[in-house]
């Protein structure tokens, strides 16, 4: 810090402690933070003190208070925005050659065997619901249920009702309705059931259960009901970010089943690999592992992304299992790219598959839908001020699984800058520059199965292999876990938690508070 102190107090001293001092400028690394740190920063009566602090790290919050040293404080100027950069925990981890792993069998253990979800391989009736999830529209003005029978039915039902009003329940038939055939050689086939609701009113609990009636007439309903809501009448968002579970080993499943049930959170983030792997076995292992997670999708609506070991047959586990997610409402041809509003936040679910499988032409295609929606969201900061962009694939990492890993840095740079060119050399095409370009806020994704949080407003991208924590890295954690986020039109807060061994949800170890000034309506 360089600190300067005149050798007497100003000629206007008494009028300046009726002011807010701004004398004095945070910075974190050499990035401006802010200069507005309240009068509980420094007394009033100091208010002739010139500093420059740059911190390393940032213990603070708001108004100055201290806390603990892993909750960190960011200014953005609504003229200003600055990215931010997340990658998630990974709720579970599994490998090949690992009971569960990709092509390998799944197994029970303490968290796919737990009281909530311990039938996920049970055998099914040929019309009975399985497989159920929920996902939900701008506000959670309406949401979509969807399931899975093993043969074909003459009516697929949704019924939902408010809480403790069975009475008055509403009954939606029909819907959308498919075979989804598996690429296998068996050629496994499922029937999918995709029913929406009707108009909501806001700030309800909802119950619901699906059901069908088969071609004999006979009706059969899902064994449980199950909850969700809509967006309360306040302008707190609360919601669950996490990325890839697997079927064995799902270390963080149990506690994110019990918080779905809390009504604390409104929807769930997932950035990407699901089951390790859905197709695995004729896609039967997508079968069980959309059994064990029902009691997690279908009482918290899923708004996930896809991952890379959803790749399997053009990604058609993907496509055809999540296809409840409102895609169409986003106005993009299948369920890789979305995106929807949720009080103060707008979030784009953007596949970045396509550097990996895609064509040259499924590149640009996605970029110009990515495009078109951040303008529509700069647009509309005023009414969503927060813009998040969440994919699987990390833009920035240093999670190296050996010291020959190199995938942190030429993975990372095909997202962030593009596919190398003709030339060999030169990149174009990635999501970097768009996403500053459009000022978004926050990068939110997973792969790694590491926690890392860049520091705000990304020191230019200089990793090597030699130096696993570059000026940009903020914080790195190797272990499982989860994030919590709570949105206001103001501030941002993301929480993150380790989770034990045991299934338990363990401490808290990250926590960023990024703010920014109310914006108003351009003229």
């Amino acid at each position: 810090a360089i600190i300067y102190v005149p050798q007497r107090a100003p000629r206007n001293y008494y009028h300046q402690l009726q002011e807010i001092p701004h004398r004095i400028k945070l910075f974190v690394r050499r990035v401006f933070i802010t200069d507005e740190l309240g009068a509980d920063f420094i007394p009033r009566w100091l208010s002739f003190i010139t500093a420059v602090i740059d911190a390393e790290d940032l213990p603070l919050k708001s108004g100055g208070s201290r806390t603990a040293s892993n909750r960190h404080l960011i200014r953005f100027k609504s003229s200003e925005e600055r990215l931010y950069a997340l990658s998630a925990s990974a709720a579970s981890i599994t490998r090949r050659k690992l009971p569960g792993g990709p092509g390998e069998l799944a197994t029970r253990d303490i968290y796919n065997d737990n009281s909530d979800n311990n039938n996920w391989n049970r055998t099914y009736a040929p019309a009975e619901p399985q497989q159920i999830h929920i996902s939900i529209t701008d506000n959670a003005e309406y949401a979509k249920v969807q399931f899975a029978t093993l043969e074909e039915v003459k009516t697929p039902l949704f019924q939902y009702w408010e809480q403790n009003h069975q009475s008055k329940a509403i009954t939606i038939q029909d819907g959308k309705n498919w075979a989804f055939v598996d690429n296998g050689t068996a050629h496994h086939t499922i029937y999918l059931h995709n029913l929406k609701t009707n108009a909501l009113k806001s700030a309800t609990i909802y119950q619901y259960r699906v059901g069908t009636i088969d071609y004999s007439g006979k009706t059969m309903w899902c064994e449980s009901t199950y909850e969700f809501h809509t967006a309360s009448h306040d302008d707190t968002t609360n919601f669950i970010a996490t990325a890839d579970l697997g079927l064995v080993n799902a270390v963080a499943l149990p506690g994110l089943i019990e918080m779905a049930k809390t009504h604390k959170y409104d929807f769930l983030t997932f950035s990407g690999d699901q089951a390790y792997d859905m197709a695995d076995f004729n896609g039967t292992k997508g079968d069980d592992y959309m059994n064990m997670v029902q009691e997690l999708f279908a009482n918290v609506p899923f708004m996930g992304g896809v991952g890379n070991h959803e790749s399997a047959y053009n990604f058609s586990h993907w496509k055809n299992r999540f296809d409840n997610v409102p895609y169409e409402d986003s106005n993009f041809v299948n369920n890789m790219l979305y995106s929807y509003n949720y009080k103060s936040l707008h979030i784009i679910s953007f596949s970045t598959e396509i550097y990996f499988e895609g064509s040259p032409a499924e590149i640009e295609m996605a970029l110009n839908w990515f495009e078109a929606d951040l303008k529509q969201a700069q647009a509309n900061r005023y009414l969503q001020p927060w813009i998040i962009v969440m994919s699987h694939w990390p833009a920035y990492c240093t999670s190296y699984s050996s010291p020959n890993d190199k995938s942190c840095l030429g993975q990372t740079a095909t997202v962030r800058d593009g596919p190398v060119g003709a030339d060999g050399v030169t990149r174009s095409g990635g999501i970097e520059p768009l996403m500053l370009e459009y000022g978004v806020d926050v990068y939110l994704c997973g792969h790694r199965h590491d926690y890392e949080r860049t520091y705000e407003g990304l020191i230019p991208f200089n990793n090597t292999a030699t130096t696993p924590l570059p000026d940009w890295s903020a914080f790195r954690y190797n272990g499982y876990g989860f994030s919590l986020v709570r949105a206001t039109p103001t501030e941002l807060e993301f929480t993150h938690y380790a989770v034990n061994l045991n299934g338990t949800i363990g401490k808290v170890v990250d926590q960023i508070l990024a703010t920014k000034d109310p914006i108003k309506k351009k003229d």
